[in-house]
């Protein structure tokens, strides 16, 4: 028996929890087995608010509680948690580039049906902190952003149909937060050419190039 089954047995037996609302989140970190105590439970799915507890994987300590008003999650046919539905879940990874690993947890989708998140910064003083700016850019955009570890930007994506779209580039600050230091902006709605804009933060000056393609040798080229 692994250490998180063992860990959830223990999670139950101490609380005298329905077993079938408590399910271990396996693999989602490196650092902790994740529990969730979900409220409502059917045979494919649980959503709902929720506790999420986190044990140090090394000493087996509760590290952190933390919650959601609207988690959810989607099962097998052997009810366990589906790997893509704990991928939109629950997401630890290092959002500030500390070189700790910080966590995401759902709470809620927008009206388009895409999961919002609350963004969690690991201090290593006040453990999981909520980050105001993080939470902030996942909800004005569509889905959860992405993180660029080499450039260390955290960028996200908006779109207009086919033919419209912008990427945002932000670089965070301990002392700033989240600043937007790029934007690249490409516009295909004209059938014979293609118009990018380019807008760039360099010592605290917005600079904008603007570049017209004909629609085939911006094909080409892409």
């Amino acid at each position: 028996m692994n250490s998180g089954k063992l860990l959830l047995m223990l999670v139950c037996f101490g609380m005298l929890c329905n077993a079938q609302n408590y399910f271990e989140l396996p693999n989602v970190s490196k650092t902790y087995n994740v529990i969730a105590n979900i409220e409502s439970c059917g045979e494919k799915k649980c959503n709902g608010k929720t506790t999420i507890d986190l044990y140090d994987k090394t000493t087996m300590k509760k590290y952190q509680t933390l919650s959601s008003n609207d988690f959810y999650l989607d099962f097998d046919e052997i009810r366990k948690p589906i790997l893509d539905s704990l991928k939109n879940s629950i997401i630890f990874d290092d959002f500030n580039f500390d070189g700790i690993d910080d966590v995401a947890v759902r709470n809620g989708n927008s009206n388009n049906k895409n999961p919002f998140y609350e963004v969690y910064i690991n201090d290593s003083a006040k453990q999981f902190v909520l980050n105001d700016d993080f939470t902030s850019l996942v909800r004005s955009n569509p889905g959860m952003f992405k993180i660029n570890s080499e450039r260390q930007r955290i960028i996200t994506y908006q779109e207009d149909g086919c033919c419209w779209n912008l990427s945002s580039e932000y670089q965070f600050f301990p002392k700033k937060g989240l600043v937007k230091v790029l934007e690249f902006e490409e516009d295909t709605r004209d059938p014979k050419k293609v118009i990018t804009v380019k807008r760039e933060f360099i010592d605290y000056k917005w600079f904008s190039k603007t570049t017209t393609y004909p629609k085939e040798l911006y094909i080409k080229e892409k």
